[in-house]
């Protein structure tokens, strides 16, 4: 929830901060895709170190980085300290999802990854429902700064909390690690990074990469240019931002679990990772795609928050279930080198997706019909990767055992 808020504020602060920096439509583009310039390099590095590592450490260290550069944006006078900011926040966040997915390993058995992954991406959703209009609200009170300052303070919190409470595996509170037992039944011995990298190339991984890539695309363009898009263009007031920003994240964290759960049942029926996974994601991705295009095109304001509040929650269905099919294709030993790259790779729909759209608005004949155009391409993008997902996607299913009725799982 707070690494999730801590990427979103800029988005939140757009219009005054673009106000008093005199910046423009494609300034403001550099400024949301620099987050990711180093974002792709840590992602690997230390996602990979995930697999050896102490991750409730790596937790702490990485938490310290957010909470630091939060409280030192503040004080940003330029485009080009602003830009600092973002690729240092980047650079510490770029690691927690292959660090999180390493520890998912350990707690959770494979017919659970689905909705275990689901419940982070939940917290990364549901934390930009809850913190949005209350930031917002902090912001036409007390400046723009004042909600760097907050999250700074909440950050601050929560390493206390997790020093003192966080475990890094089940083990630490007497019970099995899930990743110790399915060691014995992996086919995928732990590699090097050399040994591990032509596993990259398969077609599997790269078009699970690819939907990755289009699904954070997308989450780019509802971070970056939404809170714009419905202040200028939509010139919806304080409350009815407040809704426009924060109903995405709400449906998109309550059709994570709801999908994840789906998913995971289908899965423990079927023991089929096509039945129950990618069929699943390339249907919501094809159908994101044409909720974003009918949110370009309605002239309505309420189905255009509708429409728009839609496609990121069917666009990310991917985010949770693509980490799960990687789980099934590398073995405990590895995951964390996969879901490194994936991340690194993936979020470079991320480091494109504000450069594009702020090009597009900047070079179109009106704002207005920049973002038409915008939405249009984003719309394309997830249609077309979202067919190519579904169709070339074929895990090979593994010969597991069955699963224990009694085997359960204390959350």
């Amino acid at each position: 929830m707070i690494n999730q808020v801590d990427k979103i504020i800029i988005g939140l602060v757009s219009v005054p901060v673009m106000n008093e920096l005199h910046l423009s439509p494609s300034q403001w583009g550099l400024v949301g895709s620099s987050f990711y310039l180093f974002f792709t390099l840590t992602s690997i590095l230390l996602g990979g170190m995930a697999d050896s590592k102490n991750t409730k450490k790596m937790f702490i260290w990485l938490s310290m980085i957010w909470l630091t550069v939060q409280f030192a944006t503040p004080f940003v006078s330029s485009l080009s300290l602003l830009v600092l900011t973002r690729i240092i926040l980047g650079a510490g966040e770029g690691p927690a999802a292959a660090v999180a997915t390493a520890m998912l390993g350990k707690w959770f058995p494979k017919e659970k990854h689905g909705i275990g992954y689901a419940a982070i991406l939940f917290g990364t959703m549901i934390g930009p429902a809850i913190a949005s209009p209350l930031l917002i609200s902090l912001t036409d009170q007390y400046g723009w700064r004042s909600a760097f300052i907050a999250m700074g303070i909440v950050g601050l919190i929560w390493v206390v909390f997790w020093q003192f409470f966080g475990k890094e595996s089940p083990q630490e509170i007497g019970l099995p690690s899930f990743d110790q037992e399915e060691q014995h039944s992996s086919n995928l011995a732990k590699l090097s990074w050399r040994q591990f990298l032509p596993h990259l190339f398969s077609k599997n991984f790269v078009f699970v990469a690819l939907s990755g890539a289009c699904a954070y695309f997308l989450v780019a363009i509802q971070v970056i240019w939404y809170p714009v898009y419905f202040t200028k263009i939509q010139h919806f007031d304080s409350q009815l931002l407040k809704l426009a920003v924060a109903l995405p994240f709400l449906f998109a964290a309550i059709s994570q679990i709801g999908f994840a759960m789906l998913s995971d049942r289908l899965y423990r029926k079927t023991r089929d990772i096509r039945k129950a996974r990618v069929n699943l994601a390339g249907l919501s991705m094809v159908l994101s795609a044409l909720c974003i295009f009918l949110g370009s095109v309605v002239n309505s304001s309420a189905l255009s928050i509708l429409f728009l509040t839609l496609a990121p929650g069917l666009g990310m269905l991917v985010l949770s279930i693509g980490p799960a099919v990687l789980i099934e294709l590398f073995s405990a030993q590895n995951i964390g080198k996969a879901q490194g790259m994936y991340i690194a790779l993936a979020n470079t729909g991320s480091m494109i997706a504000p450069l594009v759209f702020g090009f597009i608005i900047h070079y179109a004949a009106t704002e207005a019909i920049g973002y038409r155009y915008g939405f249009q391409v984003a719309s394309l993008v997830m249609f077309v990767i979202g067919l190519f997902f579904w169709v070339v996607v074929r895990p090979a299913n593994q010969s597991h055992t069955p699963i224990k009725a009694d085997k359960k799982v204390s959350i």
